[in-house]
């Protein structure tokens, strides 16, 4: 799992007790002592699926979102799939399909109500692994697990939630990878760019300490009718 280290080190003096603010870290070297400011970098803003992504603050999900993407970390069997991905794919796309189908493979879509007996349940990555089924939002946690296992940034993954036109209300996993998004669809047998293209509509996504809604841009001439007619 990777975390950013932002800034330039600053080499202080050897001699004498140094002041360390929060979120810096004392690293001790030949020549000195640097200090290193490791907040995480801000993830990137997910224009997906055709839309703009405009920051949201505190959502009603965060909490959630929080709560699974912190459990499991050290599940054995988690960081085992993510150990086996990296020594089978070097390379991180191919390593992102590899995830994606293995835990196609194992886990079967099931709603809710049938595996927990209530509407809507966020279950961690260990108890969708133990049931070897889960909906959407499940599967994907398990996956979003996986990834980080497997050497991905946590900044470089994000949960979606929209609507799709067979499903309604739909969850959709999205990495990060050479500056592209990818949807980790659970219908679907291979990762796919997330264009417009796609039938996902994105509605409030989140990220790492962050959330963002979607809107969509429309052009000119539709812009100044609106305006227009709220006057």
């Amino acid at each position: 799992m990777g975390f950013a280290i932002l800034a330039t080190a600053m080499l202080l003096a050897i001699a004498g007790p140094a002041a360390v603010a929060p979120g810096e870290t004392m690293v001790p070297n030949d020549s000195g002592t640097v200090i290193v400011n490791a907040r995480a970098a801000t993830p990137a803003s997910p224009d997906i699926f055709g839309t703009v992504a405009l920051g949201a603050g505190v959502t009603a999900y965060g909490a959630r979102w929080r709560r699974v993407s912190a459990a499991d970390e050290q599940d054995p069997r988690i960081t085992a799939l993510g150990a086996a991905a990296v020594a089978a794919c070097p390379d991180p796309l191919e390593r992102l399909v590899l995830i994606h189908t293995d835990i196609g493979r194992k886990i079967r879509w099931q709603r809710d109500l049938e595996t927990w007996h209530v509407s809507d349940y966020w279950a961690q990555a260990g108890e969708t692994l133990s049931r070897g089924k889960g909906d959407s939002e499940d599967i994907a946690v398990l996956k979003m697990q996986v990834l980080k296992a497997a050497g991905f940034s946590p900044r470089d993954i994000y949960l979606s939630l929209g609507r799709d036109p067979a499903r309604g209300a739909d969850t959709m996993l999205l990495v990060r990878v050479g500056g592209h998004f990818y949807a980790l669809d659970d219908r679907s047998p291979q990762p796919q760019r997330a264009t417009a293209a796609l039938r996902f509509k994105p509605v409030i996504t989140l990220g790492r300490g962050s959330a963002w809604i979607h809107g969509r841009r429309i052009a000119t001439r539709q812009a100044r009718a609106a305006s227009a007619a709220l006057r």
